[in-house]
């Protein structure tokens, strides 16, 4: 996951450059996402988000995206005329749930947990009956835990819809459900609520 916050009147030059770099890591194997961050911490970021099938297809991707000369040139027009203080740079997460769809469900909405190791096979076991449940709303659910970054005890699942009302009507409905709320309890007794975005 890659972020970048913008600085104030420099947005189109962000997201002309957040394409740019969505086009050469494409171009390289990666299934790109690029996206606003609309409400949390990370509010008005632009994300480029990409995936892979494993972690061999992620570092050949890597090596040759970085060899790319317009990726070269991409990079020192930001570090000569940066237009965003970056946020977050190259965290890798492993997949240990699901699986993104980000062509049919491209609004996503993020929590993470705080979860130690010695916790996570629980919290783990909880990621099907959210999956059972939210799907009865088109809700596709991805778990995700880190392998590089500041806090390695974290669990962060992304909730993915179809669109921003989408969003809304599950919240209003499934997200204030008993059943929902008795997993929520469930789960707590396996990390704490951190920080949630989307």
């Amino acid at each position: 996951v890659g972020s970048e916050m913008c600085i104030r009147d420099r947005r189109a030059t962000v997201e002309s450059r957040a394409r740019r770099l969505g086009g050469i890591l494409a171009r390289h194997g990666a299934s790109v996402k690029l996206a606003t961050v609309t409400t949390g911490p990370r509010t008005g970021a632009v994300a480029v988000l990409r995936q892979y099938d494993n972690f061999r297809a992620a570092a050949a991707a890597f090596h040759a995206a970085n060899s790319d000369p317009e990726h070269v040139e991409l990079w020192s027009e930001v570090e000569s005329n940066p237009a965003a203080d970056i946020l977050v740079a190259r965290d890798i997460r492993r997949v240990v749930h699901g699986k993104g769809q980000w062509d049919t469900h491209p609004v996503s909405f993020f929590r993470q947990y705080g979860v130690n190791r010695g916790n996570l096979e629980g919290a783990l076991k909880i990621l099907p009956e959210v999956t059972e449940l939210l799907s009865k709303a088109d809700v596709n659910v991805v778990g995700l835990v880190p392998v590089t970054g500041e806090n390695l005890s974290t669990l962060t699942v992304s909730y993915q819809f179809r669109s921003l009302e989408h969003w809304a009507e599950v919240l209003d409905t499934v997200g204030t459900s008993d059943e929902f709320q008795a997993i929520v309890a469930k789960a707590s007794q396996f990390g704490t609520l951190g920080p949630a975005w989307g």
